[in-house]
């Protein structure tokens, strides 16, 4: 048991319930660790997801309790926890690299938006193993040219194969050919996020390109 004085003026607030919902994550945190399936059931929010984040601290035995909620559980846990995976990728980064692996095998096999949208924003952040890399860049394509795929999946899939194209420049082309194939068949949005990927990559390429030259 951790020792812990709170100096807390109980007649001020005590009527805040963001105030009492983040005293009561504390004293579960530190006392007791949170209940992660009670608490993702409770409400869908962002709030309460960062809640859940900030009770999972930096601990890995109390991260992977969400990568058991999203694999094992029924809905709407998974697609819940999903969410948290997101925000714990941003907060504590380090907690999901032992995942990449497993995370490249399985994406395909989610039906739920977004479990997998979670999973590609995961991916599109990390530093890609190079025995990983070609599985994973075949699974962005087949996403990319899926009709059933969402535009949000497309995007990081874009985004990915975009990040993997800097150590494997032939990738840009076939990238820039399936990216030109989709703009009439998805949304702005697509197309807006599509012309600024394909800017980047052509001015990291031309930039490469005048480097070479120079050596």
């Amino acid at each position: 048991m951790r020792n812990f004085v709170f100096n807390l003026d109980l007649t001020v607030g005590i009527n805040n319930k963001s105030v009492f919902r983040d005293l009561v994550t504390i004293f579960l945190f530190y006392f007791c660790f949170m209940n992660y399936k009670e608490q993702l059931l409770k409400e869908h929010s962002r709030i309460n997801t960062d809640r859940i984040a900030k009770a999972i601290g930096s601990s890995s035995k109390e991260f992977k309790k969400i990568i058991d909620i999203i694999y094992n559980e029924q809905a709407p846990l998974p697609q819940r926890a999903a969410w948290v995976l997101a925000v714990v990728n941003f907060n504590q980064p380090q907690l999901l690299t032992r995942y990449i692996t497993l995370f490249i095998d399985t994406v395909k096999q989610f039906n739920v938006d977004a479990i997998k949208r979670n999973i590609m924003v995961v991916l599109a952040t990390k530093v890609i193993p190079n025995e990983l890399q070609a599985k994973l860049i075949n699974v962005c394509f087949e996403f990319m040219q899926s009709a059933e795929e969402t535009v949000v999946v497309k995007v990081h899939a874009m985004q990915i194969i975009a990040n993997l194209a800097k150590e494997h420049p032939e990738l840009i082309g076939e990238l820039m050919l399936v990216t030109e194939d989709q703009l009439p068949k998805n949304t702005a949005a697509f197309s807006a996020r599509a012309r600024q990927v394909l800017k980047e990559l052509n001015k990291w390429n031309n930039s490469s390109e005048i480097k070479k030259k120079t050596e």
